[in-house]
């Protein structure tokens, strides 16, 4: 009897201990509750996914159906206490992003297992100690990486994509009578850009990776022609096993659908932007910059010019109804309340902001600029910055700064964009003048980043 009432004294001492909220616990919910309010929930649908009290975080992998029915009854996905918030973080720092989804997954509502409290629970670990950047390598020390957005480097296969422009434009803005025929690739643009910018930020001593090694080249390192012949069945198959009832990949499979439109799009899409956070991720970046040119959403399919133009940026955030569906889902939300990824994202983002907006002399977006912004994003307090829960920014485990400058429909801007007659002798790219101040405006803006951190 004695030895029982001894057992129960333990658990219960550890229990009670497990239940403590930390010091300042009000000021760390107060914290994180007001950035997921602002940032990360898109949907009030989420709230009921997501509990957060004086003790920590809770994920619950479906919604409750009714008060006090905790997910259907399910244990929590995961759960985070504030107490256990340095080992978390330096899980998510140190290991890679699978080996941390496995062991924050594996973890479930219970604490982390003795061998990760050993190995992650002295507070919280400095990745490296201060590097020194002399003043000719103010980005020494620094790893970057660059993704170069879609990849078509001609019309057809932009066409493919559904990301060109083929237009006729004014010839200036004093001749608005006679026009000119032009034809780009947003591909074409984004390796121009990548290209340049890498140049740029190799001089200045960093560290510098693009997911793309060539124009026209996707991040599997081969053509989209070449990557059709090599691993398109292989991949449907793959897809097709974790979602066997998807009528897309079936009319595929069956090749009651077969044209290199539905297969970039079904297949060979989702599968190319993995790789590519796969590369970012692999490299552990101190930044990533993912480079995008926009166009007017009321203008499609963009063969006629607009006269709008703007700029803007997203970071993570803004998860809509349906979107913390999956573990990987619940995960990469928890990574980015908890890290702060997120509010690096947004002072960089806002930093290469101010830059886009002198250099270019186009104004940031604001929500009604697009439809998009209004209804699948959350303004951050930065003008030109939102947060959207896209691909790039949620699967990327780095701060992040995914620009889209410019609309390539804009009636002067295509005429810019499209005059590649320029040749910048250290990257050795043909590029347009327009190009070259966008990567310029980047890298000024990733320069002012890192003199503030």
């Amino acid at each position: 009897m004695k030895k029982l009432l001894i057992i129960a004294g333990i658990l219960l001492w550890k229990f009670s201990v497990a239940q403590l909220p930390v010091f300042g616990a009000d000021s760390i919910l107060k914290h994180y509750r007001q950035k997921m309010d602002d940032l990360l929930i898109g949907d009030s649908s989420l709230y009921s996914q997501v509990k957060m009290d004086i003790y920590g975080v809770t994920v619950f992998p479906t919604k409750p159906q009714t008060a006090g029915d905790t997910a259907h009854g399910k244990e929590p996905d995961i759960r985070v206490t504030w107490q256990e918030l340095p080992i978390y973080k330096n899980v998510i720092a140190f290991e890679s992003r699978e080996s941390a989804m496995e062991i924050i997954l594996n973890k479930g509502s219970r604490n982390f297992s003795a061998a990760i409290q050993k190995q992650y629970g002295n507070g919280l670990i400095s990745k490296a100690a201060t590097t020194f950047r002399p003043p000719l390598k103010p980005l020494a020390g620094m790893r970057i990486a660059i993704d170069p957005g879609h990849v078509a480097n001609d019309t057809a296969l932009g066409h493919i994509e559904q990301k060109f422009i083929s237009m006729n434009v004014p010839v200036n803005r004093n001749n608005q009578t006679d026009s000119v025929p032009v034809a780009f690739a947003e591909g074409q643009l984004t390796w121009q850009t990548a290209a340049l910018l890498a140049v740029r930020l190799r001089n200045a001593g960093a560290e510098v990776i693009l997911t793309r090694n060539g124009p026209g080249i996707t991040a599997f390192g081969k053509t989209f022609e070449q990557w059709k012949k090599d691993d398109y069945l292989r991949t449907l198959d793959s897809l097709l096993k974790d979602d066997p009832q998807n009528q897309n990949l079936l009319d595929l499979k069956s090749g009651r659908m077969k044209t290199d439109r539905s297969i970039f799009r079904f297949v060979f899409r989702d599968a190319e932007l993995r790789k590519r956070s796969e590369i970012i991720n692999a490299f552990h970046p101190d930044l990533t910059v993912v480079i995008h040119y926009n166009v007017d959403e009321t203008n499609a399919p963009w063969s006629h010019p607009t006269a709008k133009n703007n700029c803007m940026l997203f970071v993570p955030g803004s998860f809509e109804a349906g979107e913390l569906e999956t573990p990987e889902d619940r995960f990469d939300f928890l990574r980015l309340l908890l890290t702060d990824d997120l509010e690096k994202s947004i002072e960089v983002s806002n930093l290469v902001g101010i830059q886009f907006k002198q250099k270019l002399d186009v104004p940031l977006a604001n929500p009604d600029d697009a439809t998009y912004l209004a209804t699948s994003c959350r303004k951050v307090y930065r003008q030109g910055v939102f947060a959207r829960n896209l691909s790039m920014t949620r699967l990327i485990q780095s701060p992040v700064v995914y620009g889209e400058t410019l609309y390539q429909d804009n009636r002067y801007e295509a005429k810019l964009l499209a005059d590649m007659t320029i040749t910048d002798m250290q990257s050795k790219q043909t590029t347009s003048k327009r190009v070259m101040e966008v990567a310029d405006a980047y890298y000024e803006g990733i320069l002012q980043w890192s003199y503030s951190r």
